[in-house]
């Protein structure tokens, strides 16, 4: 599910390179010796530095950036003579780390040291070098003078490395592996960026202050001035609402679905941090792959894609609910408006993010891999913005998306411009209409049998047989996950029409029920964890083809039924948990938790590294508990500014 730019980034983090075969395609390299044995990698690098020592003055005036070769070339005379600067450059480079035959190629060195090195201003760049033998390519990191282009040190570096007999591996532009001082570029993004920031900074500004002078005189405060205070929204989504005392208050107000959907996103948050694990320069990689081939790293990751059918199962239960109110009293429905707020809703906060990143995310830090992911989400953007804002992206470009995770809300915008037109027939004509509903979920869940059938796709992301198109005709396709969305419409119509009443059930039926919720649940975790533990080979891809869109139709089902027993005072202690206040504040937030979680993560954790990491699963944990308190209390503000100012004003200036 994730752009290409992302599987370069695997590969270059823990995938094994094919070396015999990029040796056999560059004829031109000079091969010393048949196998490089650790000894030779040991001396790589300061092979490099008699290479740079001993050009002469017309190679490096015949060169294309003469500054620079003379300026490497008296860096390396100067680490000979055992000067201190020159001692000091060297130092900062990579060496051998320990562990290359066991998957452990990283040697960037010492990015601050190289970057403090002076009088004379550095630069650190990363560079994949690959060898005619068995072992794992090495990541090694140089330390360069300023004055060199990024694509010039690539040639040198490679030129050296073909005289030693291995080759240089370019995954991706070399100016984004190096990391230098670099201007401010006010370009047209970041201009607009700051314009708008500043006219929202002075409205918060302005309506914070507006609201406290309000108080303060006991008046009531004008909706449309304070949209935008920080004080009153802050309030909003912390605010508890005590639990519904009779059954017709807890049919209507549905408490459970707040701690639902707050575990929906916390295992999301979870699904995303384990599939950055891959990307992370991990220096025991081994390690990081026994421990996904766990169980729990199962539940926690494979098993957690169903956490998005949750969103998409409540959100087409909270709209026939919520429309079938409105058809009751009014007999009519304003699908215009109902257009004009969700789009508000949900682009605003968007729409921020996008310019973030496109204008402010690369100057804030700086990493081996920082400008590959900022650079990578940036040229996304740049131009897919206006299908991400017209929520068409995951038809036009399903392979290169803007903030690719943000799939969910072109299918959520898409699924809801087509709700009135499914809602208001079952409204009007009841079971008659509800089965044509019905009968489109069972299409939609046909397409993707039929899909994976024909293509023989898998569900394992590491499966052979799947290509690029598998995510872009079984993921990402509205007609291709609507199947629970409508399956979410046919629940909201049974708990519209049991709102008044309820459901009397036999003591029997309810334990029958949910002994078969639980087993159903443990059936499909279970038979998660064989399909992506197991290898494709060893069973038939008919078995992924069927199990794909069962198990999340059969999942929702779960959750709507533990929605049904809650809903009519059957949960016990699930609904007090569910139901309990404290998971409010936490509800209101998914929306733009889901929208930050990805990028607050990535510029957290992921794109700062300067060194290679240490894998265990304690720490882990440790980066799971911080970047879920790191996401809520971002996102507590950026709801605060750039989601509930929009929705109140959006309701006002709609019912004007």
């Amino acid at each position: 599910m994730w752009p290409n730019w992302f599987v370069s980034l695997t590969l270059l983090s823990s995938a094994t390179f094919p070396t015999e075969r990029l040796l056999r395609d560059r004829g031109n390299t000079t091969s010393r010796n048949a196998e490089f044995s650790v000894e030779e990698v040991l001396l790589l690098n300061r092979r490099f530095v008699d290479y740079l020592a001993v050009i002469d003055d017309a190679t490096a005036e015949e060169s294309a950036e003469p500054q620079c070769v003379n300026a490497m070339r008296q860096l390396a005379a100067a680490y000979l003579d055992r000067d201190r600067l020159g001692l000091q450059w060297f130092d900062s480079w990579g060496k051998i780390p320990s562990g290359l035959y066991h998957q452990n190629g990283y040697a960037l060195g010492n990015v601050d040291q190289c970057r403090d090195i002076e009088p004379v201003r550095m630069q650190h760049c990363t560079f994949i070098g690959a060898f005619p033998s068995d072992m794992d390519p090495l990541i090694s990191g140089l330390c360069v003078p300023h004055m060199c282009t990024p694509d010039f040190v690539q040639l040198l570096y490679a030129g050296f490395l073909n005289t030693q007999g291995a080759i240089l591996v370019p995954m991706v532009t070399q100016e984004l592996l190096c990391i230098r001082d670099e201007e401010v570029l006010y370009d047209g993004a970041l201009i607009t960026a700051i314009v708008l920031c500043s006219i929202i900074a002075l409205c918060v500004l302005g309506s914070t202050s507006y609201e406290l002078i309000m108080e303060l005189m006991k008046r009531d405060a004008n909706p449309l001035y304070k949209s935008f205070s920080l004080l009153g929204n802050l309030r909003s989504i912390l605010q508890l609402v005590p639990r519904a005392k009779n059954s017709q208050q807890k049919s209507s107000m549905i408490e459970c679905a707040h701690g639902i959907r707050a575990l929906s996103m916390i295992w999301i948050i979870l699904v995303h941090i384990h599939e950055l694990l891959f990307v992370v320069l991990w220096e025991n990689n081994p390690t990081l792959w026994k421990y996904i081939g766990g169980f729990v790293p199962s539940v926690l990751h494979f098993t957690g894609y169903l956490a998005v059918d949750t969103f998409l199962v409540l959100s087409g239960m909270l709209v026939a609910m919520s429309m079938l109110r409105e058809l009751d009293k009014k007999g009519k429905i304003n699908p215009l408006m109902l257009y004009l707020h969700r789009y508000i809703r949900i682009t605003a906060p968007y729409a921020a993010m996008i310019l973030f990143v496109v204008s402010f995310a690369k100057y804030m830090g700086e990493g081996v891999l920082w400008k590959v992911h900022m650079e990578g989400f940036k040229e996304s953007c740049m131009t897919n913005w206006w299908a991400a804002l017209l929520h068409v992206q995951n038809y036009v470009y399903p392979n290169s998306m803007c903030l690719t995770w943000t799939w969910y809300l072109s299918v959520d915008m898409q699924l809801y411009i087509i709700a009135p037109a499914l809602i208001y027939p079952v409204w009007r004509y009841g079971k008659r209409a509800l089965a044509a509903t019905i009968g489109l979920a069972v299409l939609s869940m046909a397409c993707v049998l039929a899909t994976f059938l024909v293509n023989e796709y898998r569900m394992s992301p590491f499966a052979p047989a799947n290509d690029s198109r598998r995510y872009a005709l079984t993921y990402y396709p509205t007609h291709a996950r609507m199947a629970v969305w409508l399956w979410g419409i046919v629940f909201g119509y049974f708990l519209h029409k049991t709102s008044l009443t309820g459901v009397n059930l036999p003591k029997r039926y309810w334990t029958i029920g949910w002994a078969t919720c639980f087993a159903l649940l443990a059936l499909i975790v279970f038979g998660n964890y064989q399909i992506y533990a197991t290898d494709a080979g060893e069973f038939s891809h008919v078995i992924d083809a069927f199990f794909e869109p069962l198990s999340r139709s059969v999942f929702c089902c779960c959750v709507m039924w533990i929605i049904m027993a809650c809903v009519n005072g059957k949960g016990g202690l699930l609904d007090e948990f569910l139901g309990a206040p404290a998971w409010q504040p936490l509800s209101r937030l998914s929306f733009t938790m889901y929208l930050l979680h990805v990028l607050l993560l990535m510029m957290a954790s992921v794109a700062p590294a300067k060194s290679g990491s240490h894998f265990s699963v304690i720490n882990l944990f440790y980066w799971i508990w911080g970047t879920i308190g790191l996401t809520t209390s971002v996102t507590l503000f950026w709801s605060a500014i750039f989601e509930l100012p929009f929705v109140t004003l959006s309701k006002i200036l709609l019912r004007s």
